[in-house]
């Protein structure tokens, strides 16, 4: 299932990317998920920044179908491997997995960065993969909507608030 999310801010490209790609920042998008931290670590290099997150993430507001099938959380392992774009933004592949019932969830994904009138345009597109035979359809359809609806929304009120916007 696609995911196409885009959203702006008034900050720069490299204040936007500074706080996506700070520990801190990821903690605090997290508790705004109500998700219990496992792992935060952002690791710059040579090349760029990768951050990664493990997190128990909880089940509610999952569609009923599926309530049954999982339990209160789910292990949730999302990695994002931001470079320079060279035009002044900043790309990212991010991949996030997560196991439910012995069948995994994925979503992958590649965030841009670019500057923008007055800020930076933030873009978000990908697809959600979910390994479950005769409801997998329906299954990517609620991940991605979970993904959209609540994850970036989160992120993003998380973000605004930090660089000021809210």
């Amino acid at each position: 299932m696609p995911i196409d999310a885009t959203t702006s801010y008034t900050a720069a490209p490299d204040r936007v990317f500074a706080e996506l790609t700070d520990e801190v920042f990821l903690r605090e998008v997290a508790q705004a998920l109500d998700a219990e931290v496992r792992e935060v670590s952002s690791e710059a290099n040579g090349a760029g920044t990768t951050t990664r997150v493990r997190l128990s993430a909880p089940t509610t507001g999952i569609p009923p179908v599926f309530a049954r099938f999982v339990g209160r959380t789910v292990p949730v392992t999302e990695t994002t491997t931001w470079r320079p774009d060279g035009d002044g933004g900043y790309r990212g592949a991010l991949d996030l997995r997560a196991e439910i019932m012995g069948r995994e969830a994925r979503v992958t994904c590649e965030r841009r960065l670019t500057p923008a009138a007055g800020g930076t345009r933030a873009t978000v597109t990908g697809d959600a993969r979910v390994d479950a035979p005769l409801i997998g359809r329906q299954a990517e359809g609620a991940v991605r909507d979970l993904v959209t609806q609540v994850v970036l929304r989160r992120e993003h009120e998380v973000l605004q608030r930090r660089l000021g916007e809210s």
